[in-house]
């Protein structure tokens, strides 16, 4: 608890020449007892000093016993009378210090020569503060002396190393102190001369201090922390519960002597080797622990099994040649089971998984077939195309027309019309469009739509999901990192290696806003179980890194082993482990202040002493256990002082950038609060000691046995190494990786054609569908590792290829050889997705804002802001309207590909919404600006489609105009298929 020196004594100086005192008898007015002072303060009590022209201790006081700590602070308010100051070129100036010291010495003690001094001195022509331990070493700061202010003193005495018989060699002084002004004090001085105990504490003036100085003093206070001194109670660690540890118990029974005879004669001759009964194997320790509650024979379903007498559920059946179990039999499982479980890894060794799916088996550089006509080859990528279509018996269809291409292109890479780039309807030779693609794709209009196709991978958005959805403020930093890697076609291992484990990586490279990606995970602010709370992060963190890196539904193997892959329920936990120990949180970046750490700690301190306090108050009034106090009734909570004090230091921590991303507990990355009503533990100590377990059927609860991180084993042995984040990420982004680079250029070829080569984008696994062209996935796999990772590179080859540059006629005779197109002889239109309509609609208007990156345009704003879309804010509860009605994603989990629907809504919205009707006036009034009267339909038309209008269509628009207004044109033209279309 805080421990204050107080001055009780109030000192008036009154002067009375003038006035005599009256007698009682003719006083009208009189006193009767002394002042009646309010508990709750509001008076200052003061003391005025005068000098006495030499050394002198006017005002002293011993403690109740000498203070041994490792710290003190000390607290004083000061006003000097500005007609009593004399400075150094107007007489000698002005000196008084507060000392600390072991003893009191008398009126005129020095205090000096290894006594922390605190006061006024003069330095040069200025009377100004000072802070010393000897006068021979006087050390300054810059804050002059004013008259009639009262200023507020505060000085820390301690020690640089623990111990009562350390000196107090550090001393540190504020003037008029902020909450916020821990780690930036106005003097400091160091001393290795130094008292070693504080008995006594004083006020001295001195030679320059004159008797009709008027110097006050005041609110003398002693604290032993820096919130102490505020007026703030001493702060309270929250009381942290780990999680309960994992109990052992010793064996009494043997696996291999007692268990397994029973198991082997009973049950392995049905629920053993790679075809097991009923799909269950009790020869295998993973699977044969989803049958048991390890510690808990009672809860255990194999024991209910053998134990029941029942002869529809009891094991063996009653048929059985092995006869049911004995009572000792079970006896013995009952008792290894409430034993934990052991198992002989030597008798029974865990079987490794093996697989000869195609995804699996390292990707090999096939040879690029030959034979095709030059004609139809423009990059490799033509040449197994050619090869596929050869087999279905299909041609190719012609090239599309150059105003389809333009428009194709830029709506592809940039989710704009081909109107907002001007100069590219001038590209009508294939160099020509080669080089517009080259343009495009270093532009920010390129990386603001592919940074969207990422960021529906990253399941990202600014808030946390679940009942209460706080917001996430600082997760726009993710989406910014995103969009600046594809515009500066980030190499693709770099770009995983970033996301993963951006963290842990070198300070010259370490790359926080990167780790967004796994802090998108949702975050259950209600959830009032931590180690819940914890596995369903954990749980959402590990099945989105694996579908997105890799392309495998691991969250299958989450509570039992791989029904179809080779993924059992210990993989799953294996990779989670590289995850245990690190959770989501607001990251501050680089150039961080010095006292930001401080801040973050007080302002903790602050919240935990009032958390504390209202806690105790309810348990007082009898509210059971435990005692729940959400942070919104914690500031309401704080007094003034810590009201003040808690703001400033919010205001102080906003201030610093911060991103949404994730961090190891034993990182030196500063983690600063997040809103939360019962967030994550911020004990950073207690998540670094975390192990993880293997866990039963998927439960949090149910705790198998501990697991090392490490990989699915069908890729091969994890090195016993292995145990970070990067070393995940390197695994992962290594060109041996069979599944990271195929599932990446699959993905960029979805997004170019509507469906990847392999169509299961999100799962290459046996249940989903085989690549249509094989050899085309591994040569395009093989060319990105060659190219250092490049992005860009798989761009290049894709939009040069004449299979993109295809029409999409329809040919009866391949419709009827290839009704699916699987062989790629036309181009097939689809639908732009929900920003690209909303971007497409401003950019035809003109009214586009292409400002880049920053915090996003909130939602009550997204209809009447004209930023794009990518820069809506997306909350996951509130996604724009205008998004929502076009399929754009919820951000719950990984999407892959995007749903397509078709509903009435859609072109309701187009029609009839304020949005619409507002972009197509500004469309009306860029199209009046543009051109005359009687072009007004030609040119809507061609900026909204990116060609001239048929004979008859500019007819069609004719006619329409004589009875509409140019607005209602343009409404219709922005519902056209052919504009809401990729061509």
């Amino acid at each position: 608890m805080m421990r204050f020196l107080a001055i009780v004594i109030v000192f008036f100086v009154v002067t009375c020449t003038a006035l005599q005192p009256l007698d009682a008898a003719d006083n009208p007015v009189d006193w009767s007892g002394d002042w009646t002072r309010s508990r709750s303060g509001g008076v200052a009590q003061w003391f005025e000093i005068h000098g006495t022209g030499g050394r002198n201790n006017p005002l002293r006081r011993p403690l109740a016993k000498p203070f041994d700590g490792d710290q003190l602070y000390v607290r004083f308010e000061l006003r000097y009378d500005a007609s009593s100051i004399d400075t150094p070129k107007n007489g000698n100036g002005e000196f008084l210090v507060l000392w600390l010291d072991e003893q009191d010495g008398g009126d005129t003690a020095g205090h000096n020569g290894g006594v922390p001094n605190i006061g006024l001195h003069v330095d040069g022509d200025a009377n100004v503060f000072m802070a010393r331990y000897a006068s021979s070493s006087q050390h300054f700061s810059d804050i002059q002396l004013q008259g009639d202010r009262v200023y507020t003193v505060l000085a820390k005495i301690a020690r640089s190393q623990s111990g009562g018989d350390q000196p107090y060699d550090r001393l540190s002084v504020w003037i008029d102190p902020e909450i916020t002004d821990a780690e930036s004090p106005a003097i400091t001085v160091a001393s290795s001369k130094a008292i070693r105990s504080i008995g006594w504490i004083g006020f001295a003036t001195g030679m320059k201090t004159e008797p009709d100085d008027r110097i006050s003093v005041s609110d003398l206070s002693l604290a032993t922390s820096w919130t102490e001194a505020f007026g703030i109670a001493a702060p309270t660690a929250p009381v942290v519960k780990p999680p309960p540890p994992v109990p052992t118990t010793a064996a009494t029974v043997s696996f291999a002597d007692d268990v397994y005879p029973v198991l082997h004669k009973h049950c392995f001759q049905c629920h053993s080797g790679e075809a097991p009964e009923s799909g269950l194997r009790l020869d295998c320790y993973d699977d044969l622990l989803n049958q048991l509650s390890p510690r808990d024979a009672d809860a255990s379903h194999l024991i209910a099994l053998v134990a029941s007498s029942d002869p529809a559920e009891q094991m063996p059946p009653p048929d059985d040649d092995a006869g049911r179990l004995t009572s000792d039999e079970i006896r013995v499982l009952r008792t290894w089971i409430d034993e934990g479980v052991c198992w002989d890894h030597h008798l029974l060794p865990t079987p490794t998984l093996e697989s000869d799916h195609w995804a699996l088996e390292p990707p090999r550089r096939p040879p690029i077939p030959t034979g095709i006509p030059t004609d139809r080859m423009r990059t490799p990528v033509d040449a197994f195309i050619a090869q596929k279509q050869q087999e279905f018996g299909t041609t190719p269809a012609d090239t599309a027309s150059w105003p389809t291409l333009q428009q194709r292109i830029a709506l592809d890479l940039t989710g704009l019309p081909a109107s907002a780039f001007p100069g590219l309807e001038q590209a009508t030779s294939h160099e020509a469009l080669d080089h517009w693609i080259d343009q495009l794709l270093c532009s920010p209009a390129y990386a603001q739509r592919w940074g969207r196709h990422w960021l529906d991978l990253a399941r990202w958005a600014e808030s946390n999901g679940h009942q209460h959805n706080r917001p996430r403020r600082h997760a726009w930093r993710y989406r910014d990192y995103v969009i600046e890697s594809f515009q500066n076609d980030k190499p693709y291992d770099q770009f995983i290696r970033e996301q993963i484990a951006g963290d842990e990586l070198p300070a010259d490279s370490r790359c926080l806003e990167a780790t967004g990606f796994l802090a998108a995970a949702r975050y259950s602010g209600n959830e009032l179980d931590k180690e819940i709370q914890r596995h369903d992060i954990l749980v959402d963190v590990v099945n989105t890194t694996a579908k997105t890196f890799l392309g495998i539904t691991l969250e299958c193997a989450q509570c039992h082993t791989h029904k179809f892959d080779p993924l059992t329920i210990r993989d799953y936990y294996r990779l989670q482990a590289f995850f245990t120990n690190g959770q989501p949180g607001n990251l501050l970046l680089g150039g961080v202040p010095d006292q930001a750490s401080s801040w973050i700690k007080t302002r903790w301190q602050v919240f935990d002493t009032v958390h504390a306090r209202l806690v105790d108050r309810k348990r007082a009034a009898g509210v059971p256990e435990p005692v729940l106090v959400i942070p919104k009734s914690v500031v309401a909570g704080m007094n003034a002082q810590e009201r003040k004090a808690f703001k400033a230091l919010d205001a102080a921590i906003a201030s610093i950038p911060q991103v949404w991303g994730w961090s190891d507990a034993d990182s030196e990355t500063i983690v600063a609060p997040h809103e939360m009503r019962w967030p994550l533990t911020r004990d950073l100590k207690s998540v670094a000691e975390l192990k993880t377990y293997l866990r039963l059927r998927g439960d949090p609860k149910s705790a198998g046995p501990e697991v090392r991180a490490g990989w699915p084993a069908v890729f091969g042995p994890t090195p016993d190494h292995v145990d970070s984040r990067t070393d995940l990420a390197d695994w992962i982004a290594s060109p041996q990786n069979p599944l990271t680079a195929r599932v990446w250029v699959n993905r960029i070829w979805q997004w170019h054609f509507g469906t990847g080569l392999v169509a299961t984008s999100g799962d290459f696994g046996t249940q989903g569908t085989a690549p249509t062209h094989p050899e085309l996935l591994d040569w395009l796999a093989d060319e990105l590792i060659a190219s250092g990772w490049s992005t860009r590179h798989i761009h290049q080859l894709i939009l040069r290829s004449q299979t993109y540059r295809q029409s999409a006629a329809v040919s009866p005779s391949n419709q009827d050889a290839d009704p699916e197109c699987h062989s790629l002889w036309r181009w097939i239109p689809r639908r732009l997705e929900s920003e690209a309509i909303r971007d497409c609609v401003l950019s035809v208007a003109d009214s586009l804002d292409d400002t880049m990156g920053g915090p996003s345009v909130r939602d009550d704003l997204s209809n009447s802001s004209h930023r794009r879309s990518v820069y809506l804010q997306q909350q996951r509860d509130r996604i724009a309207e205008s998004l929502t009605l076009f399929d754009s994603p919820a951000a719950v989990t990984t999407c892959s590909r995007r749903r397509v629907s078709t509903v009435s809504l859609q072109p309701l919205y187009l029609m009839n919404s304020d949005f619409m009707q507002s972009i197509s006036q500004r469309f009306a009034e860029r199209v009046r600006q543009t051109a005359g009267e009687d072009r007004h339909a030609e040119v809507a038309f061609r900026l909204a489609t990116g060609r001239q209008p048929s004979g008859e269509e500019a007819d069609r628009m004719q006619h329409y105009l004589q009875d509409h207004s140019l607005q209602s044109l343009c409404l219709v033209i922005l519902n056209l298929s052919e504009f809401l279309y990729v061509n």
